[in-house]
């Protein structure tokens, strides 16, 4: 009998519209519309049903969720109903004394700041914003208020020979150490993006040759979220990074642990895959017991079963499969995955 999915992790994202124009983001489908957003009693209605199923901590994404106009009245709601909450923030609107000190009276119990350049050439490259210094400030300050925070990119194309500079950058900015996510594709309605991911041959070569560094610099708080087959990489490397505590490997899909609710109330079960819901709200599930029934359905448990399905017969007899999963499903909308699943 398969596993029963029960639902433990829970994203809200409460808006689109952002301040950067990052290419590679799974939002960028979205048009970034600004009225595309939750309203402030839709968020509570998911609050109650979040309690009622005892998730823990609720994960607010965008969009930017810091240009949301209910953020403080909805994390005074969360704290009221003992709710731990992360923010996962661009961190530019914290450069705004203004908007920092408000923010302070209405925090969320953790802002994961993500960052995207390291000087102001390649911030004006990557989210086509010219405010580096203010970024920086931000950053710094998200990062005085949360000593132990790790700052997290995404290593794309534009990063590509550039993994050192994104590291020193956010070390110089505070930060406790580094989160390194590899680009996968984003499914569209119509089309699937994958300009932005790194050539494999390319990603294994750069991080390979920066690792030790990169290790130094950040005093070995420094985590890879791996989106490809282990397989890609020295069976060595791999082992060292378990060692040291520096991988982190599938996704709530693969544990059968969560789901995103996006801004109109659609359930998703990937961020990059925004245009293909699996459920909404008013139709499939209003209350926590309607949620919890229907992610344990059959639909539900097939949707699962796809994502622990074996890529490659290689992964079959495979000892880190289950610490593995073959790498993220989108990556077969790019790759056959004979072509890249060498097997150890």
């Amino acid at each position: 009998m398969s596993k029963i999915p029960k639902m433990n992790l829970m994203w809200l994202t409460v808006n689109r519209g952002c301040n950067f124009r990052c290419e590679w983001c799974y939002a960028a489908g979205s048009e970034y519309r600004t009225e595309d957003e939750m309203s402030l009693s839709f968020t509570l209605d998911l609050l109650k049903i979040a309690k009622q199923l005892e998730i823990k901590r609720l994960f607010l994404i965008g969009g930017e969720p810091t240009l949301w106009p209910h953020l403080f009245d909805f994390n005074d709601a969360m704290k009221s109903s003992g709710i731990r909450s992360t923010l996962v923030t661009n961190t530019y609107r914290f450069s705004s004394d203004k908007f920092w000190e408000e923010y302070l009276k209405h925090p969320n119990t953790n802002i994961g700041a993500s960052f995207k350049a390291f000087d102001p050439e390649s911030l004006v490259e990557n989210t086509k914003s010219t405010g580096f210094n203010d970024v920086t400030k931000s950053l710094r300050r998200v990062f005085k208020y949360q000593p132990k925070s790790i700052a997290s990119f995404v290593y794309s194309q534009p990063y590509t020979s550039h993994f050192l500079d994104m590291v020193k950058y956010a070390m110089d900015c505070g930060a406790f150490g580094v989160s390194v996510n590899f680009c996968s594709p984003a499914i569209h309605k119509d089309h699937v993006d994958d300009k932005f991911m790194v050539d494999i041959d390319v990603l294994v070569k750069e991080i390979m040759s920066a690792y030790e560094e990169a290790h130094k610099i950040t005093g070995g708080h420094l985590v890879f979220v791996m989106k490809h087959p282990l397989c890609i990489w020295p069976k060595e490397f791999i082992q060292t990074l378990k060692n040291r505590g520096q991988i982190s490997t599938t996704c709530h899909l693969q544990h059968q642990s969560g789901g995103i609710i996006d801004t109109d109330g659609s359930l998703l079960i990937c961020n990059s895959m925004s245009g293909f819901p699996v459920g909404k709200y008013g139709q499939d599930f209003n209350s926590a017991e309607s949620l919890a029934a229907f992610f344990e359905s059959e639909q539900m448990k097939n949707y699962f079963a796809q994502a622990k399905a074996y890529p490659s017969k290689k992964c079959i007899s495979c000892e880190v499969f289950e610490n593995c999963s073959g790498g993220c499903l989108l990556l077969w909308t790019v790759y056959q995955p004979d072509s890249i699943i060498k097997g150890w």
